[in-house]
């Protein structure tokens, strides 16, 4: 209770409270790190309540937030990375002229890898599902034009 009286110490009434007519109310408070919210009104009579949030959920809040996004970020940061060693990978065998398909087995199992990865986000939450569509379909086309531009595979 104390720390309430205490936080009132910025209370002032305007210049007005000597003429009679209605105050306004203006100050700054805080409670145990929270602003005190009040709106200033101009009757003193039509004075509108506090707004003061529950601290402790805020707080939880905040942390629990921030590590979802850390871990988010890091999952994201994961399948663009595990993406570009695909792609780096097939760019090397394209330019390396790769004469048959079984050149193609370690780019396969990093493409294989990077599925597993997008589709682990996905159940976690971090992918929508029609985007880690999108992402898989970009790889594998990916290895189906380096392939084309090979000779090694014709489309039907």
């Amino acid at each position: 209770m104390a720390s309430i009286c205490a936080s009132f110490q910025g209370l002032s009434l305007g210049a007005g409270a000597a003429k009679h007519a209605p105050a306004k109310l203006s100050f700054s408070a805080t409670l145990r790190g929270t602003p005190l919210r009040a709106s200033t009104s101009k009757a003193v009579a039509r004075t509108e309540g506090f707004t003061v949030y529950a601290k402790q959920n805020a707080l939880k809040r905040v942390r629990t937030a921030e590590k979802a996004r850390m871990q988010n970020k890091s999952r994201k940061s994961e399948i663009f990375t595990r993406s570009k060693k695909v792609y780096t990978t097939i760019d090397g065998l394209v330019k390396a002229g790769a004469t048959n398909e079984d050149e193609f087995k370690a780019a396969e199992s990093l493409i294989s890898a990077t599925f597993k990865v997008i589709d682990s986000s996905v159940a976690k939450g971090t992918l929508h599902k029609n985007t880690a569509d999108r992402r898989k379909s970009k790889l594998c086309r990916y290895k189906t034009r380096a392939l084309e531009k090979l000779g090694l595979y014709t489309s039907a």
